[in-house]
């Protein structure tokens, strides 16, 4: 069945897009999404469930799906070896699908888990298996320079969420199977999101910290940790770089005893290492409410936001100078906004959920 969807003018001027929904699949053992990945006729989803044999509340197996491009299983590979197993992001490279997965035992308010990199080939059968170390919670996403595979990751004193903790940016290099580690001098918050450009590395925790490194970074082979000067605890969002500035997108969505609730963009240049920072409240934007799940289009980056007028939820894409040049209605029927994993591509938006996986044709209004 299509669907098509239509979207009323918003705030800025803007692009404004219908989507035709193509094809959709729903998941038979997903519950929670947590990767999604698009390589040219292959599309690949991970996620996890706590249905298991335990059925403790806390035990969780793992799934990642290979699909064809009308969104049609080929393949499930379930990792179900500990007590606990996430498979929190995984990348495809060089005809192999690298996977981090966290395992071990999860209690009430405790995490003993680790890591294991698992190196699948593209018919679903794992071939190798590596340590990579004790964890805490979840490591960011993975990038590739060269051999190396990078991605940052949380480790803690203890098991407990109260534990001291640090972050730390993982090297494994393929070839010779070597793994380098650097910690942060500070705490910071847990990794969310690693880029790369050329052999300049950034790794962003999930807030934006007053008076503490906001970001991990290899900057011309010299680590370093940035501060973005914060005025307060800001919730980071998403982040790309061009051109020597690297932007970084972030919320505050209020609290009771700041009400004021504003969208904002850091432009950090790691030549001259400036800090510019542009914002708009919610009121300029007409939103009432934020979703934390984002994807890095190449003029900027789209978000999922509640209208204030409407009520409805909106992908949004803004660019550096905060302007809105494109908006899609979401698709309620099958979401609402809270755990999605999308990717926009080639006149297409693919989004997984809980409902499912979907894809979306867009469809310019006239």
């Amino acid at each position: 069945m299509k669907i098509i969807i239509i979207i009323l003018t918003t705030f800025f001027s803007s692009v404004v897009f219908a989507q035709e929904l193509i094809t959709k699949h729903n998941f038979e053992k997903i519950q929670y999404v947590e990767d999604v990945e698009w390589y040219g006729d292959e599309i690949y989803c991970s996620g996890y469930t706590f249905n298991t044999k335990i059925n403790d509340g806390n035990a969780t197996d793992a799934y990642l799906i290979r699909y064809d491009k009308n969104l049609i299983p080929l393949w499930t590979l379930k990792i179900s070896e500990e007590h606990t197993n996430i498979v929190y992001s995984f990348k495809r490279h060089n005809n192999k699908i690298y996977a981090l997965v966290t395992q071990g035992n999860v209690k009430p308010l405790e995490q003993d888990v680790f890591i294991n990199l698992f190196i699948i080939s593209l018919d679903g059968k794992i071939e190798e298996r590596v340590y990579l170390g004790k964890t805490f919670h979840s490591p960011s996403n993975i990038e590739f320079i060269g051999d190396n595979l990078i991605f940052g990751n949380k480790i803690s004193d203890g098991v407990g969420y109260a534990s001291n903790s640090l972050s730390e940016i993982i090297k494994y290099n393929i070839k010779t199977k070597k793994v380098s580690k650097h910690k942060s001098s500070r705490y910071m918050a847990r990794p969310k999101k690693m880029i790369v450009d050329k052999s300049n590395i950034f790794l962003f925790g999930i807030y934006l910290h007053k008076n503490q490194p906001n970001i991990l970074a290899y900057i011309n082979g010299k680590y370093s940790e940035i501060s973005l000067k914060v005025p307060k605890e800001e919730y980071f969002l998403d982040s790309y770089i061009n051109n020597n500035i690297l932007y970084v997108f972030c919320l505050f969505p209020g609290t009771y005893h700041e009400k004021e609730q504003y969208f904002k963009i850091y432009s950090y240049n790691i030549i001259d290492k400036s800090i510019k920072s542009k914002k708009l409240s919610y009121a300029q934007l007409d939103w009432s409410d934020q979703k934390f799940d984002t994807f890095t289009a190449n003029d900027g980056s789209w978000l999922i936001m509640q209208n204030n007028t409407t009520k409805e939820l909106n992908f949004e894409l803004f660019n550096k100078d905060l302007k809105k040049i494109n908006t899609i209605k979401y698709d309620s029927n099958n979401g609402n906004g809270n755990w999605d994993r999308f990717i926009f591509k080639n006149g297409y938006l693919l989004n997984a959920n809980s409902r499912g996986i979907m894809l979306y044709k867009m469809i310019a209004n006239k």
